[in-house]
């Protein structure tokens, strides 16, 4: 008897296995993708996928998450990342600081969002930031971090809702922006 053929497929198998069996992290769901069009989320531990055919589009983290404003310096940096800056009712500017508190409860909608799930959190904050700003004077924007806190929680929660949770949304600072001075 030719033992050849069975040596041959003995030596495959655990390559096969291997490449067949993924292992989803805790917190984790994995976005699978079959024929460029989404299959299934793997939920968290072995998951049985054929490897020719499966790929992974996205490993969305479950956790909380915090997106800062503006986004923290680059390692060996020694400038002071500014702000956004927002034009106020009456022309001022005033550049805004802060933190979101936010974690993903839809894997699926969160990985087929356009830029990825933390800028769009970032560009909704943004465009709620700036409308709701451009609706107050330059002195109420500056004075009334908590109601801004409240509005923009509040509106992200409603935009955001389908796929993420707001936790909580904090303002630490609010600035005059300095206008050129022209000569």
């Amino acid at each position: 008897m030719d033992y050849a053929p069975l040596m041959a497929l003995s030596a495959f198998l655990p390559l096969a296995a291997r490449t067949a069996l993924w292992q989803v992290p805790e917190d984790e769901v994995w976005i699978v993708e079959r024929h460029r069009r989404f299959h299934r989320a793997l939920a968290a531990g072995r998951r049985l996928a054929v490897p020719l055919l499966d790929r992974v589009k996205a490993k969305v983290d479950l956790t909380q998450q915090m997106l800062l404003w503006p986004s923290a310096p680059r390692e060996g940096s020694v400038d002071e990342p500014a702000g956004d800056v927002f034009t106020a009712r009456d022309g001022g500017k005033v550049e805004i600081r802060m933190r979101i508190l936010w974690r993903i409860t839809d894997p699926v909608q969160a990985a087929y969002q356009p830029n990825g799930p933390g800028l769009a959190i970032d560009d909704l904050a943004a465009a709620i930031l700036r409308r709701l700003i451009a609706a107050l004077p330059q002195e109420a924007a500056m004075t009334s971090r908590s109601t801004l806190d409240r509005e923009l929680t509040t509106a992200l929660t409603e935009q955001a809702g389908r796929w993420a949770e707001i936790g909580s949304v904090r303002i630490s600072e609010v600035l005059a922006h300095p206008v050129p001075v022209r000569a």
